[in-house]
């Protein structure tokens, strides 16, 4: 069995966290999202083809030849016309049966098992708002139809952009019209397949999380550090006796933790990391390698990149923080709103309400977080933005989209 995952796409809601790495390339307790899919597919499929595009060869350097016993290979999507469009640049690689999906969401093995007893599947996910997704209409264990973000309810049953497909699949989809995007999509031709009643679904119970905004990749690494077996943590470098850790606390190769330090409730700390005395880290958070953080900094539920440097007595909660930041000492940044306030965040121009109770901000690859500055819930910090000392952000800073603009401070 083939397996094709279509990571060419660039992200742009994910920004400014993926706005130079692939979000299937992003680090979520300590493997990258498309490395969770493959670990996914362990004993289900024998070779995965990987549709890369943005900063695709980064992808294939990570990955090379062979993960875990899947064999792999490539093919570019040169130009982004659709997920379609994106599934045809693999069809000369393609025997036969296949599954597909999404490189930048997480899918679970027993979620997508079950897929293959049909020719035809789709994986569907019960949600509380059908008006984000593409739904399912169904008819027993058929889908009849697709409806893509529905304003009145039609079906609980969300897209997760998972399939099963069968030969002739591709030409059904070669067949199509580009849609109003001009794009060719790829829930036209499960649409049409669905019209000839032979596509089942399949419920997905936890076993799919999209990653739509910037606090889902929080959200998702929280997950993933929740659900990891007790058995799979340790403790590989060594500590001083008198730093505090529990048992759910997986610290690498070549980090050295200081005096008077807690590490404590599922916390993965990567290689060559260097965390001064009196440092906190605590309740799912992920830092990646080569991170160093200050005395006195106390971090809660954060995901922290590569080759970060955080400062003293920092107080840092719900934070996603990319690769190479900067953060100077005594910043705050607390995901806590007022009471009975919504939270919101500017996405692509527009007001998305934050579906994640804490989530205080997200700072761009090289930004630069000047000490005493505080960041409110829901800011964002673009690539190399600055901050001056003592600087209170609420909402965007910098150039985060092409059409944005400097948000107020």
């Amino acid at each position: 069995m083939q397996a094709v995952i279509l990571a060419a796409g660039r992200s742009t809601r994910t920004y400014p966290l993926t706005s130079r790495t692939p979000k299937a390339l992003y680090e979520l307790a300590g493997h990258a999202v498309i490395e969770h899919n493959l670990r996914s597919l362990e004993g289900l499929i024998e070779e995965a083809v990987i549709v890369i595009g943005f900063e695709g060869k980064r992808i294939i350097r990570r990955l090379g030849s062979d993960y875990r016993g899947i064999r792999l290979r490539y093919v570019e999507q040169t130009e982004q016309k659709g997920t379609g469009h994106a599934l045809l640049c693999a069809a000369d690689k393609l025997n036969g049966e296949a599954l597909v999906l999404m490189g930048d969401d997480l899918y679970r093995n027993d979620a997508v098992e079950e897929l293959l007893e049909h020719p035809y599947a789709v994986l569907a996910k019960r949600v509380a708002d059908p008006s984000r997704f593409g739904v399912f209409t169904t008819d027993g264990e058929l889908v009849t139809g697709v409806v893509e973000k529905p304003q009145t309810y039609v079906s609980d049953l969300a897209n997760t952009g998972c399939y099963k497909i069968s030969k002739g699949f591709l030409d059904l989809l070669r067949g199509l019209e580009p849609s109003q995007r001009g794009e060719l999509e790829l829930t036209d031709a499960i649409a049409a397949v669905a019209e000839n009643g032979e596509l089942h679904w399949v419920e997905s119970n936890g076993g799919w999380f999209p990653i739509g905004y910037p606090w889902h990749l929080l959200e998702a690494n929280t997950l993933l550090l929740q659900d990891r077996p007790l058995s799979r943590y340790n403790v590989k470098s060594r500590l001083l006796s008198d730093v505090h850790r529990c048992v759910t606390v997986n610290i690498l190769e070549d980090t050295w933790v200081g005096r008077g330090s807690l590490v404590a409730d599922r916390v993965m700390i990567s290689r060559n990391c260097y965390l001064h005395p009196g440092v906190q880290v605590t309740n799912r958070t992920s830092i990646g390698p080569n991170t160093q953080i200050g005395g006195g900094t106390q971090i809660d539920n954060c995901l922290i990149g590569a080759n970060v440097q955080i400062g003293r007595g920092c107080l840092l909660s719900g934070c996603v923080i990319a690769d190479g930041a900067v953060i100077g000492d005594r910043v705050t940044a607390i995901g806590e709103p007022p009471p009975n306030q919504t939270l919101t965040s500017t996405i692509k121009g527009r007001e998305v309400e934050v579906d994640r109770r804490l989530f205080s901000a997200a700072i761009g690859p090289g930004a630069y977080v000047a000490p005493l500055s505080v960041l409110l819930p829901g800011s964002k910090l673009a690539p190399d933005a600055r901050t001056e000392i003592g600087d209170v952000v609420d909402g965007d800073l910098g150039v985060i989209w092409p059409e944005a603009t400097n948000a107020k401070r």
